[in-house]
């Protein structure tokens, strides 16, 4: 995995800030040691974060972390099942 300890505690603590029972799982280029560059790319599983909520939690992620590419997806737990949730899931590092 391909982010700093600091840059993992601070997503933590942020995601848990917004939604305490939230999950957020680090998929894409960034889980794969031998992989360059590429953008941060988080999917956070959470039944009670809306549109709002999301814009802010980017804010307060990228605040933390340095401003940087990160894509940030966030599902309810009932759309899991869907391609992209299920494969991010499938192939991502839980937080």
């Amino acid at each position: 995995m391909r982010l700093s300890p600091e840059a993992v505690q601070a997503i933590r603590e942020e995601v848990a800030r917004a939604d305490p029972q939230a999950e957020v799982w680090l998929f894409g280029s960034r889980t794969r040691d031998e992989a360059k560059g590429g953008d941060i790319d988080l999917l956070v599983v959470s039944d009670h974060l809306a549109f709002a909520d999301e814009l802010r939690l980017r804010a307060a992620l990228l605040d933390r972390i340095g401003w940087q590419r990160l894509d940030l997806v966030v599902r309810p737990r009932s759309r899991l099942g869907e391609p992209f949730a299920a494969l991010a899931l499938e192939s991502g590092i839980r937080l």
